[in-house]
């Protein structure tokens, strides 16, 4: 079932509410975005650029490293940084890293990055932000499902960078992501998915 499109301008919920890519305007919040209402009630944006917070997790690819550390590509106009204090193995220019980000710059450059694992040997893929809460579903729900009949791991970073293991099998994983794209304005989308892998196309 398709679920009503939401308009920028559009009322999405009464009262005061802290709430992304809305205002507060005569007693009720109005979106910004155009998006939808999810099953709980959040209202989604379709399209958002990726705004960083802090302790955000990350998927990142080593671009230059240094003495005092490295840099790290995250898809965003500000790139990040892992200091080689916050690090205890020694990373290489194109290691994919899983990390914290530990803090942001007053004018939203450069991230300083914290817990960082190194990934093993996999493809890394970008998908839009605005759509990550449906790649990983509640309780993570639909990425479990991926990794099930993908018969791999798989890291979803909040910037929007996914990670599949070399071991997995990757263009099946790959259309399962893209339908979820498509449709993440649908409702049953996880039954949508689990017919997809159990049909083997």
């Amino acid at each position: 079932m398709e679920r009503k499109l939401i308009l920028p301008g559009d009322k999405i919920a009464d009262g005061k509410h802290d709430m992304p890519y809305a205002y507060f305007e005569n007693g009720a919040m109005y979106a910004t975005l155009i998006g939808f209402i999810d099953e709980t009630g959040r209202y989604m944006p379709i399209e958002k650029p990726y705004k960083p917070l802090r302790d955000d997790i990350i998927v990142g690819v080593v671009t230059d490293a240094r003495h005092a550390g490295y840099s790290v590509d995250l898809g965003h106009s500000s790139g990040g940084f892992v200091s080689s204090r916050f690090v205890r193995t020694r990373l290489q220019l194109g290691d994919i890293i899983l990390a914290k980000i530990r803090s942001i710059s007053e004018t939203g450059g450069i991230m300083d990055l914290g817990d960082v694992k190194r990934l093993p040997q996999g493809k890394i893929v970008r998908f839009p932000t605005s759509k990550i809460p449906r790649l990983i579903g509640k309780k993570s729900s639909m990425l479990e499902l991926i990794k099930k009949y993908g018969n791999g791991d798989v890291v979803v970073g909040n910037n929007g960078y996914v990670w599949i293991s070399d071991k997995s099998d990757i263009p099946k994983i790959m259309k399962a992501m893209k339908i979820i794209d498509d449709k993440a304005h649908t409702s049953g989308l996880t039954d949508t998915i689990t017919q997809f892998f159990e049909k083997g196309e």
